[in-house]
């Protein structure tokens, strides 16, 4: 793992913030009710779980996340909330069209304060993007 950590800058999951290790179970909540208000999609995932998982993803901290099937964007969001860059991909327009709604909204989503918006380090912008959605 070490070699690959060196080389890819990737290999295994990155510590807690509290420098312990991830368990076997990571817990998670429902999806609330305010976060699937922005975006109503069946495997939105809740963005307290979702934050955990991204900043396990890049044991450096470091790199690009990729989501091959971005749905409403709640990974992306994720990413966009801890100030990593990412690339989602989803060929359905209409969970496209809602990603680009609710990425934005998602990402400024105050997880632990169950609906409060922070101000993070997040730069989503469709307009900036060089993609669109594959029909």
């Amino acid at each position: 793992m070490r070699e690959c950590l060196r080389h890819f800058q990737t290999g295994g999951l990155r510590r807690k913030q509290n420098g312990n290790p991830f368990e076997d179970v990571i817990e998670s909540e429902r999806t609330p009710h305010k976060e699937r208000a922005i975006a109503n999609h069946p495997s939105l995932k809740p963005q307290s779980f979702m934050r955990q998982i991204v900043y396990a993803s890049l044991p450096l901290g470091e790199g690009t996340l990729l989501d091959p099937f971005m749905g409403a964007g709640s990974t992306i969001a994720a990413a966009e909330s801890l100030g990593y860059s990412a690339i989602g991909i989803e060929k359905h327009h209409a969970y496209y069209a809602m990603s680009v709604r609710a990425i934005p909204i998602l990402s400024l989503y105050d997880a632990q304060e169950r609906g409060r918006m922070f101000h993070p380090r997040s730069t989503f912008s469709p307009e900036n993007e060089h993609s669109s959605p594959v029909a």
